[in-house]
């Protein structure tokens, strides 16, 4: 495609909204901002008992109504309805820049070849920007995979045979613009994943094409206590759904991380336990550890058992937090 062509493409965006009232209406009004406008604008209720719908026509938003299924069908149901050369998604309660469709368009166009595209991010809450700085950046999983990144503005990223292309989970959906065609060919967002849906899509898409990543934080993510990503247990838990459908069909996704993932079940493990063993769920901690430490024992997977069983005791337990609290006191902590 000739890179002019971008800049006339039409673009569709599609909000996934389970009772969104109180954030949609800046959400829309992020997208009716942009400098490149939306072809049109998808809201798909799913199954709200609140003033979504409404919120959602009242901006001139075309409304889809599902009964609850979840994000991943919401998405989908609106890709499914979407008449837009490209698919932009965007949470119902995160915030784009007015440059983020723009800048992406420009980018794919400079790219030459099909690809899609992924952008930096910073996180806010009700008292604001948490941090100015790249969110990505800030990530081990992402700094793994991109390599050097001072002074760089963009990054393609591929699939290799050898290494995976994704270490973790680092891609925001409402960051995402793809070619409607590609998000069909690869078959959307798996329903029967309530997390790590993102994840998971990614590496589909990685195995049919690159992504170009734009490194300015173009997306505002907002965190509340409502979101499904705010229980970082579960959020762990979710990768071992990720797992299981890689080792039924490796085919599907690139190899370099078909093969990571398989070999790194014991980090999975053990990421969960110690997340486990944070929030009190000593027994769920202690079966996690000892599956990390029958995969690949260490000393630390070792340590990390024992100390597991041991907070399962009362005294136990009061000791672990005893040491939580000397260890979030200790000198020089943010």
């Amino acid at each position: 495609m000739r890179a002019e062509s971008y800049g006339a493409a039409s673009v569709s965006v599609v909000i996934p909204a389970y009772n969104a009232a109180p954030h949609l209406a800046a959400t829309l009004e992020s997208v009716y901002r942009q400098t490149v406008r939306p072809a049109e604008v998808i809201v798909v209720d799913d199954g709200s008992a609140d003033a979504t719908a409404e919120i959602a026509r009242s901006f001139g938003a075309r409304v889809i109504s599902l009964a609850n299924k979840g994000p991943s069908a919401a998405r989908n149901a609106g890709v499914q309805e979407a008449s837009g050369e490209f698919v932009a998604y965007l949470d119902a309660d995160d915030i784009w820049v007015a440059e983020k469709l723009a800048t992406q368009l420009a980018a794919l166009a400079a790219h030459g070849t099909p690809a899609f595209s992924f952008t930096d991010f910073r996180v806010f809450d009700a008292g604001g920007v948490h941090r100015c700085k790249s969110e990505l950046r800030r990530r081990s999983a992402f700094r793994r995979s991109a390599g050097r990144t001072r002074g760089r503005t963009e990054i393609v990223f591929a699939a290799e045979a050898d290494r995976p292309v994704l270490y973790d989970s680092y891609i925001l959906p409402s960051s995402l613009l793809v070619r409607r065609a590609d998000a069909l060919a690869v078959g959307g967002f798996d329903e029967s994943l309530r997390v790590t849906e993102d994840y998971e899509f990614c590496l589909r898409l990685f195995a049919m094409m690159p992504a170009v990543a734009i490194l300015r934080p173009l997306l505002l993510y907002r965190q509340h206590a409502a979101q499904a990503t705010s229980n970082a247990t579960r959020m762990r838990a979710g990768f071992f759904d990720v797992a299981k459908l890689v080792a039924e069909s490796p085919h599907r996704y690139p190899p370099g991380d078909a093969r990571y993932i398989g070999q790194t079940e014991y980090l999975r493990f053990f990421s969960l336990g110690i997340k486990q063993a944070r929030v009190g769920l000593f027994d769920d901690a202690e079966q996690s550890l000892r599956k990390s430490f029958a995969a690949r024992p260490s000393p630390g997977a070792r340590v990390a058992l024992l100390g597991a069983r041991a907070c399962r005791s009362g005294p136990g337990r009061r000791g672990f937090d005893f040491i939580r609290t000397l260890w979030k006191r200790r000198p020089g902590r943010r």
